[in-house]
């Protein structure tokens, strides 16, 4: 019922394999955290804030969705 319960004890049988899957399984099945951090950035890049530079703009996006 859990695929990774199952790779895991699958890997001595299938190393590659059993590391391929848990990287494909890790990956997250909707696009909400990469929504989330646009949505930030559109709050922080705004029409007062158009004169930050590229990698000032990126420290505020961090601050912003990590605090």
């Amino acid at each position: 019922s859990c695929p990774f319960a199952w790779w895991k004890t699958q890997a001595s049988t299938f190393p590659l394999l059993s590391n391929f899957a848990k990287f494909v399984l890790g990956i997250p099945a909707t696009s909400v955290p990469s929504e989330r951090v646009f949505s930030t950035a559109g709050d922080v890049i705004s029409a007062k804030r158009s004169n930050l530079t590229s990698s000032n703009a990126d420290k505020f996006i961090f601050l912003s969705h990590n605090m």
